[in-house]
């Protein structure tokens, strides 16, 4: 009798451990759902980012106290950088009514790249180079202006630039639903992932072959890509080190081998998206002369649009320079990343400096038939060692007022 009191006794204690077990048993399962569990492949997509974030200790620290903006038309005050945005009762019943205005989304898988080094490049003037060169002006081939393969907000030339992974759900403030707005209406991802549920929201993808590390990736992606890709981006600053950083002379085998197939599909090819360092013009032009030297006509050597990117703090100087790209190259234009930012040791913009940068440039760029497309950096919490007033999405994930203004009224 006291044997069967004392195994009676113990039976809580035995049910507690039981318990105990099967939640150590789960864990690895409940581990493996974490964004940080996934594989270490799922964060190389979006390898220009590690470059950004060693420019960190080089920005100037900018002081004073933080004021409210008055950056609205009617003059109203807008919220200081860090204050979540929230879309104006007119837009919300706007996109209410128009369910492909605020589709649900999540996103691409986010991924840094290893680098060493950032290239010199950067200490170069922002300004195109304008020494003459002999090298011949890239030919275009006779191709239609960009469509747009979506079907939310068809028509507008903005674009998200996002490369923040594929962990945010209906109802997180990062979910990408909430960056689409009344403007959105395509997405690359610094890679050839797509995003499913972007695709089925209605939003255009434009897959990436970012660099000759990406070609077995960028063929085992190519089938399972949505319908609604018309428009195809070549190599990532191929003339900066620690980015796609290949010479002009090798990049050709990659148009020609894997890029230019798309073109037999329908598909339109940029070209490659050069920095803003003198070399980047150069390195366009280097390409079309070696392209041309190997053997290959004008027209499979010829870009049908071409990608540039900007970071400088003046709004003359980056018209431009986008102006001579277009000009000398004779193509239309997509600027797919830039930012009011000096990487050459000046001062850095204000905030009241970057919302006019923005503004004034995203009016321009409606404003000229040749920019087809164009994306702000950036849409990430963390900026990556750029000017944080540039930010279109705040440290926790919500939409800055920056960000906010772009999807409802540039």
């Amino acid at each position: 009798m006291t044997s069967m009191i004392s195994l009676l006794n113990l039976l809580p204690t035995l049910a507690l451990i039981g318990m105990a077990l099967t939640g150590v048993e789960h864990v690895p399962g409940a581990l493996a759902h974490r964004p940080g569990a996934r594989s270490p492949k799922d964060h190389q997509h979006h390898q220009h980012l590690v470059a950004r974030h060693r420019l960190k200790q080089s920005i100037k620290k900018r002081g004073g106290a933080k004021t409210l903006l008055k950056r609205k038309a009617d003059g109203s005050k807008c919220r200081v950088r860090g204050e979540a945005f929230t879309a104006s009762a007119t837009a919300s019943s706007t996109a209410a009514a128009d369910p492909t205005s605020t589709p649900d989304l999540t996103t691409a898988a986010a991924s840094t790249q290893e680098s060493s080094s950032v290239d010199d490049a950067w200490s170069e003037s922002a300004t195109a180079s304008s020494t003459e060169s002999t090298a011949p002006a890239a030919t275009s081939v006779a191709a239609a202006p960009a469509s747009n393969g979506g079907s939310v907000n068809v028509g507008s030339k903005l674009g998200l630039a996002w490369p923040n992974g594929d962990w945010a759900q209906s109802g997180d403030p990062n979910y990408v639903g909430n960056y689409i707005g009344l403007k959105s209406s395509w997405y690359y991802t610094w890679s050839p992932f797509a995003v499913g549920s972007a695709d089925q929201a209605g939003l255009e993808f434009s897959p990436m072959l970012w660099g000759p590390s990406h070609k077995d990736d960028w063929w085992a992606q190519m089938g399972s890509w949505p319908s609604t890709v018309k428009n195809a981006l070549f190599f990532n600053e191929p003339n900066q080190v620690g980015q796609c950083d290949v010479s002009a002379e090798d990049a050709v085998n990659y148009w020609i081998n894997d890029f230019l197939p798309l073109r037999a599909k329908g598909i339109r090819l940029g070209g490659p998206a050069v920095t803003n360092a003198p070399s980047g013009h150069d390195w366009i032009q280097a390409f079309q002369t070696a392209c041309a030297a190997q053997g290959h006509s004008a027209a499979d050597c010829a870009f049908d649009f071409l990608p540039v990117h900007y970071y400088d703090t003046d709004v003359t100087r980056f018209q431009e320079y986008v102006t001579k790209f277009h000009d000398d190259f004779g193509l239309n234009i997509w600027v797919t990343e830039y930012a009011c930012q000096d990487f050459n040791g000046g001062p850095q913009c204000s905030d009241q400096d970057t919302w006019n940068f923005h503004t004034a440039m995203a009016g321009w760029f409606d404003q000229q038939s040749w920019v087809e497309r164009y994306s702000p950096f950036g849409v990430m919490k963390d900026m990556q060692g750029v000017n944080q007033a540039n930010a279109l999405m705040n440290p926790d994930g919500s939409i800055t007022s920056l960000g906010g203004w772009y999807i409802t009224t540039a």
